[in-house]
């Protein structure tokens, strides 16, 4: 306790300047340095004193109930406590729902008003191939939804399946068709494919200007680089950030949150995000168009 009172004292003596209430602690724990250093004085002179060192009272009248001697977990107040508030936090604010679904039809309405004006115009419409392996349920569905969309708006959609045993140099050849194909704008290659095929040698092989996912490198580079305009925006990134703009949300000067960091999603969002503040005063037109 003598060398807890001094350095109190040490602070007090710091501090002097500060008040009345830091001269009186300070002469407190002065007095109590002295009562400490004179029993421990009679002690040593009976020979009474024991070589072990007490044990410290954690109820501490010195240092107070908030900062004891000794530590225990479980005397500590597990009740969570709620964060301070701030004048810029609004605690108040509920949050909104983004109806996806209507947004999605608006959209789908203008792509089909443009791909028909484009038919009219120059006499083809746009086309997307894609490359499924294997019949994993979900990439069956997902692929059903690409195809259906493609027919609500006019575009036109091809589809090679291949079984899940073929062998890497047949999936290649698909996507090396579709590349030579003046008809196919667009290449994508539903994922995961099995886990024997090397998923980056076959993505590398889609043609930079049909790569439609984006997962191309120097798509991705050009997206991380900020002051480049990648051909083509990771759909699933591009339809986070529209639907936010569609919903009025002012991106400027927030702090986001992305949950996960797989290339499909999460890393092209953050790069999106990061790229919106070099983008916002430029046209729209960023988003690759057929």
């Amino acid at each position: 306790m003598g060398g807890a009172a001094a350095a109190v004292l040490a602070v007090a003596a710091a501090r002097r300047k500060s008040g009345p209430f830091v001269s009186l602690f300070s002469r407190a724990a002065r007095r109590l340095h002295d009562a400490v250093e004179t029993a421990a004085a009679e002690e040593d002179m009976a020979g009474t004193r024991s070589p072990r060192r007490r044990r410290r009272s954690s109820s501490s009248l010195l240092l107070g109930p908030e900062f004891p001697d000794t530590w225990d977990p479980s005397s500590r107040d597990t009740t969570p406590q709620s964060p301070p508030r701030c004048a810029q936090a609004d605690y108040d604010r509920t949050a909104s729902i983004i109806d996806g679904k209507s947004i999605a039809e608006d959209m789908r309405l203008h792509i089909a008003e443009e791909v028909c004006q484009m038919k009219c115009s120059v006499g083809h419409v746009p086309g997307l191939a894609v490359v499924l392996v294997g019949d994993r349920r979900d990439s069956e569905s997902y692929v059903r939804y690409k195809t259906k969309g493609c027919e609500e708006v006019g575009i036109k959609s091809l589809l090679a399946k291949l079984p899940g045993n073929c062998s890497e140099d047949e999936v290649m050849d698909s996507v090396s068709r579709f590349n030579e194909d003046p008809s196919v704008h667009g290449i994508l290659v539903q994922l995961p494919l099995p886990e024997f095929m090397d998923e980056e040698k076959i993505l590398s092989i889609i043609s930079l200007n049909k790569d439609v996912d984006g997962f191309h490198p120097l798509n991705v580079g050009n997206l991380a680089l900020r002051s480049r305009n990648p051909l083509f925006v990771p759909c699933a990134a591009k339809a986070c950030i529209e639907l936010l703009l569609q919903s009025g949300i002012e991106l400027m000067g927030k702090h986001v949150s992305v949950i996960g960091r797989s290339k499909v999603v999460g890393l092209p969002t953050s790069l999106l995000l990061q790229c919106y503040p070099c983008l916002h005063n430029k046209s729209r037109g960023y988003y690759p168009r057929i």
